[in-house]
């Protein structure tokens, strides 16, 4: 199996459809990938803005379109699909899971059988198991524990006790035994981030200043209690919020992972550059390759 990542496309800022457009494009119409033996993790930000409903129809429908074409698609979500950058709502995350709740699980999906899907969380949704032949597949949501009181602000990300304590139990399931395990949330767990400041000379100098400000603070808010937990039981892991798009292998070696990528933006939200990128993962060899799309 292969994994296709894409994360943080954040539909309904700019002309972020139109360059979603052209991922969707290149995955349904120039077909790098074989839809059979590739599976799509968008880890969060789908959306830019949860009161834009436009936005939200529009990247559901762009999802239908990958999914009409044969690939298998699992999401997470991401502050932005709760609320924006700067806070979440519990009314806001209840409308996406609503709009998305289909994306969150293979189970039914008719380019998914023989898929083995466990719904473990108290609220019926996170977290979410999905045993795959040889592969097992774990989906978090970093947003929701962090809708409580001041902790909605600035968006760290938190997984919350009950999260953490039912992954660490899945992770002990025997079916998960010599299977590769795939982690994927949205907020990153590692301090690599803090150390990649643009000169302020560069375009956006503003954000930058502000992102090399505030990047400690924007951290996942228990991520030490989370690397303690998939320490040497996980092979993959996935995530993006920083829109950094690195290679984070020389962290997560670290903690016995084997390979973890920051999903960049997709759509190249606020990177200066003008190629969009999505990595494909080889679970069979355990390697990555990066494919390039001109904006």
């Amino acid at each position: 199996m292969k994994i296709i990542h894409l994360s943080d496309t954040h539909v309904g800022h700019g002309d972020n459809e139109m360059l979603f457009r052209k991922i969707v494009d290149d995955l349904t119409k120039t077909r790098p990938c074989d839809p059979k033996q590739h599976l799509l993790i968008h880890t969060g930000d789908l959306i830019h803005d949860a009161t834009n409903i436009p936005a939200r129809e529009a990247a559901r429908t762009l999802l239908e379109e990958l999914r009409a074409s044969g690939y298998c698609i699992l999401l997470c979500p991401g502050n932005h699909d709760y609320g924006d950058s700067m806070s979440m709502s519990r009314q806001h995350a209840e409308d996406f899971r609503l709009a998305f709740n289909d994306f969150f699980y293979l189970e039914g999906d008719t380019c998914a059988t023989g898929v083995h899907t466990l719904k473990y969380g108290a609220d019926d949704i996170f977290p979410v198991l999905h045993i795959i032949g040889d592969v097992a597949l774990i989906g978090l949501d970093s947003c929701w524990s962090e809708m409580n009181w001041l902790d909605r602000f600035f968006a760290e990300g938190k997984l919350g006790v009950e999260q953490l304590f039912t992954l660490n139990m899945l992770l002990d399931r025997p079916e998960l035994a010599g299977k590769k395990i795939i982690v994927y949330l949205h907020h990153h767990p590692f301090y690599y981030g803090y150390k990649v400041k643009p000169d302020l000379t560069e375009a956006h100098a503003w954000s930058h200043w502000i992102t090399s400000v505030t990047r400690s603070f924007r951290r996942l808010k228990d991520a030490y209690s989370f690397n303690q937990i998939v320490r040497d039981r996980v092979h993959v892991l996935l995530f993006g919020h920083v829109h950094f798009g690195l290679d984070c292998r020389a962290e997560s070696r670290k903690y016995g992972i084997p390979l973890a990528f920051d999903g960049s933006s997709s759509t190249c939200m606020n990177m200066d550059t003008d190629r969009m990128r999505y990595r494909i993962i080889d679970l069979d060899n355990m390697t990555a390759e990066t494919r390039f799309i001109m904006m």
